[in-house]
């Protein structure tokens, strides 16, 4: 019998030996799905901003929990509840991410495609946001509601972080994966910058948070409206209508008719999969278990460095050691972006292993010199307000520490 290793060497030849005319439909097809991106790092972005705004505070915690000289304390300060509404207002954001990643995509995406997933994305998404942008402020009834609506939200946003790289992967050439499937990465990235460049311009307007927020619906309303006339996967057309039906689709995407070989090849690929015998050898053999074992360990590494904190209590941090909250998110989300560009056409040159390391590298350097510079130059005085109900951290840092820790997470984002 062929061995595994002869049988992904065969099919390693057969792609290698695929001649690609043609690219500018599938870059174009893979630019536009992934604007999803866009709006799930505007969103992100976005949120690390507005919970430092006045108009987020009068809408949630004057007149709600306390007046207005007590909202306006800095963060340890501030009302208990209102402290707990703003960990709520994130926290169920991603829970309602890990819902639409792990319970809804993966079903909407084999059963009725992957162009059906991208639309499921979207119209979760914009319902979402319209629940928490129009309803009103002032109110803890309604704030239990916008906190339902941020759940919406964060579920559209963990479809769209499943659907849009699948997409972006089935319909690229080979030779091209790499880099289209980091056009996700590339918008969520641009979305962070733009949120936070958003933010930075309205401020101080009566309506900031909820202008910003609004912004976001832009991209999904697009793709909801384009992605009709996208092609749906070969790949899936293959797998779950018929070889004509994949052909066709593969032909308007390559803007060619001699498709044959490459038809081919994702035919055996797919035959190989139907051979498997089940999902319990993921867990049974060696060399898959060990393939498996890196594959989710390297996300879940990734995920717990602490970017996603940075990015989204950044303007606290940052308005608390430099007194320039949403100045420090927009310096970091920009620089995010631009280092993001590079890696996009190295993908496929240097290979993923290398820009990993180098990646894991500059985080460790970034993360360390900022602890050590917070322990050595800052201190955190401990006060109490109104005959200590509450109590008060202030952090008073050196504003040569506090330029050097931005500059040192700059180098960790």
């Amino acid at each position: 019998m062929t061995s595994q290793d002869e049988i992904h060497h065969h099919h390693h030849q057969q792609h290698k030996n695929i001649q690609y005319t043609k690219s500018t439909f599938a870059i174009l097809l893979a630019a536009f799905s992934s604007l999803a991106g866009w709006f799930f790092g505007y969103d992100q972005g976005v949120t690390g901003g507005i919970i430092v705004m006045s108009s987020f505070k009068n809408d949630f915690c004057i007149g709600v929990y306390a007046n207005a000289s007590v909202c306006g304390l800095p963060v340890a300060a501030l009302p208990a509840n209102y402290r707990r509404f703003i960990v709520l207002f994130t926290l169920l954001y991603y829970f309602g991410c890990f819902i639409g990643a792990i319970l809804i995509s993966s079903f909407v995406a084999e059963k009725y495609g992957r162009r059906a997933i991208i639309f499921t994305s979207e119209v979760l998404f914009s319902i979402g946001t319209s629940i928490v942008i129009f309803l009103p402020g002032g109110s803890k009834k309604i704030m239990i509601l916008i906190l339902i609506g941020r759940i919406i939200e964060g579920t559209g946003v963990g479809c769209s972080s499943f659907s849009c790289p699948l997409y972006a992967s089935e319909i690229a050439p080979t030779n091209l994966r790499g880099m289209l499937s980091g056009f996700m990465q590339m918008t969520v990235v641009a979305g962070l910058f733009a949120a936070n460049v958003v933010n930075f311009l309205i401020q101080n307007h009566k309506w900031g948070w909820r202008l910003s927020n609004g912004i976001i619906l832009i991209a999904p309303i697009t793709i909801m409206i384009g992605i009709f006339f996208c092609p749906e996967t070969p790949r899936w057309l293959f797998k779950n209508k018929s070889r004509e039906s994949a052909e066709k689709s593969l032909q308007r995407i390559r803007q060619t008719e001699n498709v044959t070989a490459e038809l081919d090849a994702i035919a055996n690929a797919i035959e190989e999969e139907g051979n498997q015998r089940s999902i319990t050898e993921l867990f049974t053999t060696k060399k898959m278990l060990q393939r498996l074992g890196i594959g989710m360990v390297v996300q879940i590494l990734a995920q717990t460095t602490g970017i996603d904190v940075v990015f989204t209590f950044g303007g606290i941090i940052y308005e608390s050691v430099l007194g320039k909250g949403i100045v420090s998110l927009l310096i970091l989300s920009g620089a995010n972006m631009l280092s993001t560009i590079p890696a996009l056409f190295l993908f496929d040159r240097l290979g993923r292993r290398k820009l990993l390391i180098v990646g894991a590298v500059g985080m460790v350097v970034g993360h360390f010199v900022t602890a050590t510079l917070f322990a050595t130059g800052c201190d955190v005085i401990k006060t109490s307000i109104n005959d200590t109900i509450v109590n008060e951290q202030i952090i008073s840092c050196l504003s040569s520490s506090g330029i050097s820790m931005l500059v040192f997470t700059v180098i960790f984002s």
